[in-house]
């Protein structure tokens, strides 16, 4: 049978040319070399320098990377391990018990390591899962974990300005935490405001509530809104919005209400009225840039004694129409039409 495989043709002198080994092969492609055309050594001057930046900037880009995957991995699973244990000596237990009289049962492992921990939020079928600490600042738990690490991730925590004790708290909890890339911390809550879905309010609809825990207590909260806040005064107003941790009587809980619902993209058939106990839940969000400093804000009240925790997601609306700072009208186009939701769901307000 004739071979028809194809020989490699000779060479002069009558000799097969040596191909250079990979090594050398691999540089050639890789950087100019004697007989590349002009465009071809333009072009890989141009591949060798992103080489050059993404072993110098996108080297530590992994770097962190892995290390934030560790912090949600190790580091976290490490807390959540503690969380219901109770494995300390009786001795322990009547130490703290001395500290932090009501305390609950499944909190003292996580006081025993951190003495700032404060209670534990979690937001079903997400990442948000988080013990939940405070100390004598807001800049601390920014960028340290629960073993006072340092972390870019940080903690979740409580305003300091905060009151949080077996005997009494403050009327409105606010509680930060960072949006990472990866989904961690507070990121989740950026989808009440964005849902990513077709729906608008489909993430709502699967999550309307949120259970925080104070170390003292149980509890269960039902979201009711959800504004994006403006920081920086040359895009607009800038809401105060952390300053209300207590209310001085019923006209101060309702304007803070009003305020907070005719910024509201969401509107929900969760009521309120005054006297009921609020946390606010704030990250950072950035749909307009990174210049334009905003902070994604999510509001819920505790389900009262002897209330129902289902809340009836089919009457929720998105509203279109929110009360914007001017940056969002200049982007958006626009203009607020007066308020347009039912304020009959605020029981403690008798204005029009």
């Amino acid at each position: 049978m004739a071979n028809f495989t194809q020989r490699p043709a000779p060479v002069k002198g009558g000799k097969r040319g040596k191909r250079p080994n990979i090594f050398i092969r691999i540089l050639k492609a890789i950087f100019p070399w004697k007989g590349d055309s002009v465009g071809e050594a333009i072009r890989k001057v141009i591949f060798a320098v992103a080489i050059v930046a993404f072993v110098i900037t996108g080297g530590s880009v992994l770097l962190d990377v892995g290390n934030e995957m560790v912090q949600k991995y190790v580091k976290t699973e490490e807390i959540r391990q503690l969380k219901d244990s109770l494995n300390l000596s009786e001795e322990e237990i009547q130490k703290i018990e001395q500290e932090v009289p009501q305390i609950l049962p499944e909190y003292m492992g996580l006081y025993s390591q951190n003495k700032d921990i404060v209670g534990w939020i979690k937001l079903d079928d997400t990442e948000i899962n988080y013990p939940v600490m405070q100390t004598s600042d807001n800049e601390y738990y920014l960028t340290h974990n629960f073993q006072n690490e340092y972390s870019k991730g940080g903690s979740i925590f409580v305003d300091y300005r905060n009151t949080i004790n077996a005997q009494s708290k403050s009327p409105n909890l606010i509680l930060y935490g960072h949006n990472i890339w990866s989904g961690e911390y507070f990121a989740k809550l950026t989808r009440y405001y964005d849902s990513k879905e077709s729906d608008p309010l489909a993430f709502y609809k699967e999550h309307p509530t949120i259970t925080f825990d104070t170390i003292y207590e149980k509890a269960e909260y039902k979201i009711f809104a959800c504004v994006l806040f403006n920081t920086k005064e040359k895009y607009g107003e800038v809401y105060p919005y952390t300053s209300k941790r207590e209310f001085k009587n019923k006209d101060d809980f309702n304007n803070f209400i009003l305020d907070i619902m005719d910024r509201s993209v969401l509107w929900t058939d969760v009521d309120l009225e005054y006297g009921d106990e609020l946390i606010t839940l704030s990250t950072c969000y950035w749909p307009y840039g990174e210049d334009v400093d905003t902070r994604c804000v999510v509001f819920a009240r505790k389900v009262r004694d002897g209330e129902s925790p289902e809340v009836d997601v089919t009457k929720a609306q998105r509203n279109y129409n929110p009360l914007c700072f001017e940056y969002q009208y200049k982007v958006l186009g626009g203009q607020w039409n007066g308020r347009t939701w039912d304020t009959s769901k605020l029981l403690s307000y008798e204005g029009k």
